[in-house]
């Protein structure tokens, strides 16, 4: 709504609309038509919405997630909705599991598969017009993304994985809440019904607040379902999938099933579905079983998963270990406990320091052989060859013990550019190792 000339406007002042730089819009409410949602899944899954599936790594996210693939690109019905609806297009894209074990998963849960598009990469144009192909990131590819939805006709996507996907930090509420918005932004925009998938934080317990470390990723979507084990059952084997927030009237119950085991393509599927009583925060406080490894142990295989092909620039560790739901205090544990050496980058003209490199104490680096030119002068490479020059076992810092710069959490993972010079981050004192 444009501004009105007040009461005694007089006609040779500059109008309020022609005052120069930026200027709040505004609808009146009786122009705007209420909406009722277009339900996939009535109370569960509305087109045009953005939703979270929470869920510890290992509890069934993604199985649960090829059933929902199922169910709408078969038009089943589900156990408290029996509606019969036409079966849609859906795109999945998993940034944690191969596209052949995707796919067999689809296959044990009874999709069509002829209405499945596994997204993979994005392919680009550098700055030469060469083109190439680089991951999925957001929101900068909110963009490409929309128009493949639109051109596909897609109804559903899955993003499983989906804190990989986040250029920043994903413990940062204006990092997080820039990034869903513009997918939320996509979701209402073409209709589809988006669901990522991501970790809670280790130990949450709030099922509002249960995803990875900001609060805009529960505060964003329009719909967030937690998932976990049942603690009612005494088997150990059921799982309950419960709305912990929604804009809508919530369900009325949970769906309660059992993961089996389909022997074609040695992958779970769900089965066993019924309602179930249990509440979110049931969920989310339920003590982990004891046959469940160690936060810390499972930190140690994933750095030692994540560093097994080589060195890695801290960002990328960072935000492969954040994305995973694991705290960056374990981590710094976890990094002690295999005795991860850190190697200083820099620039070999300047001599300053670009940032650090992680390595398993059994990857050494070399200097490379960068042979002669045509001219038979010696290639010089622009960057120091990367030399291991620390190994940190003690709960101290590499630096001055009396810096008070203070720990640089959050600043390193998701830049475009080099990360700050130092690598203060595991290396500040420990706080109850």
């Amino acid at each position: 709504m444009s501004p009105q000339p007040r009461d005694g406007f007089d006609e040779n002042e500059l109008a309020p609309w022609d005052h120069p730089g930026p200027r709040m819009m505004s609808t009146r409410a009786d122009t705007i038509t209420p909406s009722r949602p277009v339900w996939l899944w009535e109370r569960w899954l509305s087109a045009g919405a953005l939703h979270i599936l929470v869920g510890r790594q290992g509890g069934g996210k993604s199985t649960f997630a090829a059933w929902l693939t199922a169910q709408v690109t078969t038009g089943r019905p589900y156990p408290d909705d029996t509606t019969v609806r036409e079966p849609v297009n859906v795109a999945t894209l998993s940034l944690e599991e191969a596209a052949d074990r995707l796919v067999a998963r689809l296959h044990a849960a009874g999709a069509d598969v002829g209405l499945v598009d596994v997204l993979a990469d994005v392919e680009d144009v550098d700055d030469e017009g060469r083109t190439f192909r680089r991951p999925w990131r957001l929101p900068k590819d909110c963009s490409v993304l929309e128009t493949y939805i639109r051109d596909g006709r897609i109804r559903l996507l899955v993003v499983d994985g989906l804190g990989y996907s986040i250029v920043g930090d994903s413990h940062n509420y204006a990092v997080v809440g820039s990034a869903l918005s513009a997918l939320a932004g996509v979701a209402e925009r073409t209709g589809c019904a988006v669901v990522g998938l991501t970790h809670p934080p280790k130990g949450a317990s709030d099922p509002v607040t249960a995803a990875i470390g900001s609060t805009a990723w529960t505060a964003i979507p329009r719909v967030v379902w937690v998932l976990g084990a049942d603690p009612e059952d005494e088997t150990e084997t059921r799982r309950v999938c419960r709305v912990s927030k929604t804009n809508y009237r919530p369900p009325d119950n949970g769906l309660g099933f059992v993961i089996g085991n389909d022997e074609r393509y040695e992958c779970g599927y769900v089965t066993g579905l019924g309602t179930s009583t249990v509440t979110a925060e049931v969920l989310m406080s339920a003590r982990q079983s004891d046959g469940e490894r160690s936060e810390r142990e499972e930190t140690r295989d994933l750095l030692e998963s994540v560093l097994g092909a080589g060195p890695m620039d801290t960002a990328e560790v960072l935000k492969a270990t954040r994305a995973a739901g694991v705290s960056d205090a374990t981590v710094k544990r976890a990094r002690r406990d295999l005795g991860v050496t850190s190697t200083p980058r820099k620039d070999g003209t300047t001599g300053k320091l670009l940032g650090w490199s992680l390595a398993l104490p059994d990857h050494r680096i070399t200097p490379p052989d960068h042979g002669v030119s045509p001219q038979g002068q010696p290639l010089i490479d622009p960057v120091d060859p990367l030399v291991p020059t620390r190994t940190y076992i003690e709960s101290r810092g590499p630096e001055d013990p009396q810096d008070e710069r203070g720990p640089l959490v959050g600043l390193f993972a998701g830049r475009d550019g080099p990360p700050p010079p130092d690598d203060d981050l595991f290396f500040d004192a420990e706080d109850g190792a």
